[in-house]
């Protein structure tokens, strides 16, 4: 019984080590960035993301070192963050266009880098209010081409009927999302308040809550408006909505697959 346990044990590990490998080798259904269709240049911009992404783990490093609680947690959730985009293209075998990332490794640090580590919430009065509006627009470009290349798949519309639809669809997540950072903000201060230099919204809470939404709303739709503004200039010299759709054919095999 103890052998034919070990034996599932290891055909699974065995499992696992195979997809990961296929996911590193196999070429994705879409090898092109948001600027530029060359595979080379997706392959630069990529190997660029891969070493950006390990400055996250700077205030990680430093955060256990100094056994600072609140912020170790917070640096590691940021980590997390940063490389779910890799988890989502392994599970979905979709794809996150790379200047997407690249804004999500470059906000991301900004907060948990310099906001947390180096302290740039306590020291400087406007960097939270300003890592919120670029907050609200990182997470509206994240959101945009997928919800953009799900709704050229699955629907039979077209796209100048389907545009308020992606707009309020855009706009709802990324302000849930902004929701539920505040949330996270509310418990984190329940629980780590009379931690010694701990800061996120202790001081004039409502306000800096609602000033926070309000800042998120705002950034999210200079975001959604940016990226039409992009997918209208580029899609004079190359097919933008083909390069979303084959996005979001692949979001849609997934769906189908479960």
């Amino acid at each position: 019984m103890k052998k034919l346990m070990v034996r599932k044990v290891k055909e699974y590990i065995k499992r696992q080590f195979s997809k990961i490998h296929d996911y590193l080798i196999k070429d994705k259904i879409v090898k092109e960035t948001l600027f530029s269709s060359n595979t080379t240049t997706y392959k630069m911009l990529r190997g660029f993301n891969v070493l950006f992404s390990f400055l996250i783990w700077i205030p990680v490093v430093g955060s256990f070192w100094s056994l600072n609680l609140p912020h170790f947690l917070g640096c590691m959730m940021a980590a997390v963050a940063v490389y779910s985009t890799w988890i989502f293209e392994w599970v979905t075998k979709s794809t996150i266009l790379e200047e997407l990332r690249t804004i999500t490794i470059a906000q991301i640090t900004a907060h948990s880098l310099f906001g947390m580590y180096f302290e740039f919430y306590n020291n400087y009065e406007y960097y939270d209010d300003i890592l919120h509006i670029t907050g609200g627009m990182w997470l509206a470009m994240i959101v945009f081409p997928i919800i953009l290349g799900t709704e050229l798949t699955f629907s039979r519309q077209k796209l100048n009927s389907l545009v308020w639809k992606i707009n309020i669809f855009t706009f709802s997540i990324a302000i849930t999302l902004g929701t539920m950072w505040e949330i996270g903000e509310f418990l984190s201060d329940q629980i780590f308040w009379s931690y010694p230099g701990y800061r996120l919204a202790q001081e004039n809470s409502l306000y800096d809550t609602m000033t926070d939404l309000i800042y998120d709303a705002s950034g999210a739709v200079f975001g959604i408006m940016l990226f039409w503004s992009i997918i209208r200039s580029l899609n004079k010299n190359r097919n933008m909505l083909l390069l979303l759709e084959r996005i979001g054919k692949a979001l849609r095999d997934f769906v189908n697959m479960k």
